[in-house]
This record gives C-alpha cells, sequence and structure tokens, in this order.
C-alpha cells in the first residue's frame, strides 16, 4: 500500500496558475515604476588635427587663441600673445578662495566669468575658448567652467532671432569651448 501512496503523491502536479497571474501583473508595474537612461548632451568642439585642406585667406588680425588653464590654484588665462597675470602675484589670473582649491566651491567661477566678459568686449569677433584642465580637475569643475566661458549671466544683451523677435539674453562670451589635454 505504501507504494500507491507514493505514486499517488508523484502524479499531483503543481498549480501555476497563482504565480503566472502574479507575474502577469508584475511586469507592466515594474515597467513603469523603472526608471530609463536620460542622457544629456553637453555641446563642446574637437581640436583639429592636422592642416587644413583648403588655403585659406589671412584674417587682418590674428586669431586670440584664448586658453583657460584650470589647475589646483585656480584658473590661468592665456593667449598666443601673453598670459594674463593675476593681481600683484605670479600666481593664476584668477586665484581660488582656499589654497589648494580643496572643492568645486573654493573655484572663483564669477571672477572668471567678469573677467572673460572684459576680454570679450576687447575681442568682440572671437567665439572660440580652449580649456585645458589638469588631469587630476574633476569633471564637476569642467562642466562649471565651460558654463562660465560661455554667457554672462550678470549682463544682458539685445539679440534678434531669425523671425525678427527681439528679446534681452544673457550676455554671450566664447561659445564654442575646445577642450584640450595636455594639463600636468
Amino acid at each position: 500500500m505504501a507504494i500507491k501512496k507514493k505514486r499517488a503523491a508523484d502524479s499531483q502536479e503543481l498549480d501555476l496558475i497563482p504565480i503566472m497571474n502574479m507575474v502577469t501583473i508584475l511586469i507592466p508595474f515594474l515597467l513603469m515604476a523603472s526608471s530609463f537612461v536620460n542622457l544629456a548632451v553637453i555641446d563642446s568642439t574637437l581640436p583639429a588635427i592636422g592642416a587644413p585642406t583648403e588655403a585659406q585667406d589671412e584674417p587682418d588680425t590674428p586669431p586670440l587663441n584664448l586658453k583657460v588653464l584650470v589647475t589646483s590654484e585656480g584658473f590661468t588665462i592665456a593667449t598666443d600673445v601673453a598670459v594674463l597675470p593675476s593681481a600683484g602675484s605670479d600666481g593664476p589670473t584668477v586665484p581660488c578662495r582656499q589654497s589648494g582649491c580643496p572643492g568645486i566651491e573654493s573655484y572663483d567661477f564669477e571672477a572668471l566669468t567678469t573677467l572673460l566678459s572684459t576680454i570679450k568686449d576687447e575681442y568682440s569677433h572671437e567665439e572660440n575658448v580652449i580649456l585645458v584642465p589638469e588631469s587630476h580637475i574633476r569633471y564637476d569643475i569642467i562642466i562649471m567652467t565651460m558654463d562660465a566661458t560661455r554667457e554672462d549671466a550678470t549682463q544682458k544683451e539685445q539679440y534678434t532671432d531669425p523671425n525678427g523677435v527681439s528679446s534681452m539674453r544673457d550676455k554671450e562670451l566664447f561659445p564654442y569651448v575646445v577642450i584640450a589635454g595636455g594639463g600636468q
């Protein structure tokens, strides 16, 4: 008789319908509750490699080739002509608020924007700036530097869009940012 009971137990099948119903309900719920990857794009230009393919007309004035060196001491502004020194020292043009720049809050982005706005007033035709960060500079500092070089939110300028509508907007400084390597 024990043999008959064993065979009877083996012949019973599991009822999977409640589990299948639960999975059917959970799949749409999990799809609605999940967060998918959001991508953001930061507009930047790559440095040109090699010689130009066509002979270009020489401009009336040589390009400024404005460079912003991002270091652990602050920002140093340089051009092909000269390096802009800071007021009264041989250090960076815009030094950090704290020695050694321990965090993003110690960089003086407002002073950098003000200085670049002054340079833009003198060289209004220039639109490019080259960022040269040191290799250990954090990503968020580079992004904040890019934002500081693109526009000055403290000053407004008249803007007319392609449809002919005039409005006020933040003063545009150097909208085309190139990130270069080579920082120490």
